[in-house]
């Protein structure tokens, strides 16, 4: 991912230079990340100054003293720095938010037989909700109700039959429209990463499909990524910022980039984490409770690599287990970034190890069963269903038992219920923090006081 920015940002210093030599050249219009020195009230007074610089502005986020401008001036940059109001300004770069290691394979197209456990007829490869006991609390009648997720993402599939009953239309909000056009709202799903994740959450329990860590959980769609899985780090930070004021319970975060924490502060990385951070904390401290997945590249992110927005704010981290050929659930999974200081918890997230050509097992029921998108090709065809693998797919576990704790004891706020979740979690592989699972496993069955 360092890499892969280093790029970009020398993409646009290149861009700038033939824009500067060539009399007749158009300038190219950037989107910038003004931060300013403090926050709330006033803190971006100097909105005057950024269009006096040749910027247009495009949202202001008071609140936590952030401003986003378009200027095709090369000067811009420059200019607003120099304000003594202004902290710092970065081209709002577009970033692959996920990773390329997240595989993912439509369920329709394995011929998969369902054995019905637990109701709905494709529990039977849902290993996933088994081993956090999150079927024994749908049993018991503990599913979620009341409580609010925000899945920022890819968008949802509206017309998916266990992702319907549960959508929060109204609310749900796209800051990348859908690219599948007229006929379906903004916010619809052109990817099935947002899908997957929201089913994990909260596929409801209605004799179709699969059924979710918290089938009766309401879900608001924040679309912020494009049909790539990449996104603005201006999109992301209203995307948080807009479910925060809608008061939801929980901001599930399925999405990673890995930095080098050596060379962060180049090409105004710096700024840009910044002002993540700024979010995710005013997030918290509004009581919304914030799950990121702690990315896919087998790092330890106590060593020079960290990641973000796992690494960002006070949010909870979480690291994926995932079993090989049906076996040992519990242990870490093969591509889990880890970090004794920054993993909190771990939850099913699945593995790609065996493949056809080396065992006979089916291998893609190592991966975590949940909702696929449309498909731009059959945008008629609403149900389907995917296997995927990934830290994103361990994060959603953790906000579905966060909204089983709200259903079931109210609007705690994102301090009790991380307590809640951190102090009933299963150790699974060392006493005390581990490395790859930080408190442990979680566990619904112990978190709603059933074990």
């Amino acid at each position: 991912m360092k890499r892969v920015l280093a790029f970009m940002f020398a993409a646009v210093l290149v861009a700038a230079a033939i824009c500067s030599v060539s009399l007749h050249a158009q300038r190219a219009t950037h989107h910038y990340l003004i931060l300013a020195r403090g926050h709330g009230p006033g803190s971006t007074s100097f909105l005057t100054s950024v269009r006096a610089a040749g910027g247009t502005v495009t949202a202001v986020y008071e609140d936590i003293g952030i401003v986003l401008a378009d200027s095709s001036n090369p000067a811009f940059s420059s200019r607003v720095e120099s304000m003594a109001a202004v902290q710092g300004v970065a081209e709002d770069v577009s970033v692959q938010w996920i990773s390329p290691n997240e595989r993912a394979v439509r369920a329709g197209e394995l011929r998969v037989r369902p054995t019905g456990v637990n109701t709905e007829p494709l529990n039977g490869d849902l290993w996933n909700l088994r081993q956090i006991h999150a079927d024994a609390t749908a049993a018991a009648g503990y599913q979620g109700e009341g409580a609010v997720v925000a899945v920022i993402d890819t968008g949802i599939n509206t017309g998916h039959p266990d992702l319907a009953p549960n959508i929060d239309f109204a609310r749900s909000y796209a800051f990348v429209p859908s690219t599948l056009g007229a006929g379906y709202p903004p916010y619809e799903d052109d990817y099935f990463h947002g899908s997957h994740v929201a089913g994990i959450i909260a596929g409801a329990i209605n004799d179709v499909g699969i059924q979710g860590v918290a089938p009766r959980a309401k879900i608001v769609a924040i679309k912020v990524m494009d049909s790539e899985g990449s996104g603005s780090f201006g999109n992301i930070i209203g995307g948080i910022l807009y479910a925060t004021s809608l008061h939801v319970d929980v901001i599930n975060m399925s999405l990673a980039a890995t930095f080098d924490r050596v060379n962060a502060g180049g090409g105004g990385i710096g700024t840009l984490l910044a002002a993540l951070n700024r979010a995710i904390n005013f997030a918290t401290a509004e009581r919304v409770f914030v799950v990121s997945s702690a990315g896919n590249d087998g790092v330890n992110l106590n060593s020079r690599a960290f990641s973000i927005p796992a690494q960002s704010g006070n949010g909870m981290a979480v690291a994926a287990t995932g079993p090989i050929a049906r076996e040992n659930f519990d242990r870490p999974a093969s591509y889990t970034n880890y970090g004794q200081s920054v993993i909190d918890v771990a939850a099913p997230g699945g593995d790609l190890t065996l493949f056809p050509s080396e065992s006979p097992f089916p291998w893609y029921l190592d991966m975590v069963l949940s909702c696929g998108n449309r498909g731009s090709e059959d945008p008629d065809n609403a149900d389907t269903y995917f296997y995927a693998a990934g830290t994103s797919m361990a994060a959603p576990h953790v906000s579905g038992l966060a909204a089983l704790i709200v259903g079931q004891y109210g609007h705690l706020g994102a301090a009790q219920i991380g307590s809640i979740i951190g102090h009933s979690a299963d150790d699974i592989l060392a006493p005390g923090a581990d490395p790859y699972s930080g408190r442990g496993r979680i566990n619904a069955a112990r978190a709603l006081g059933l074990q």
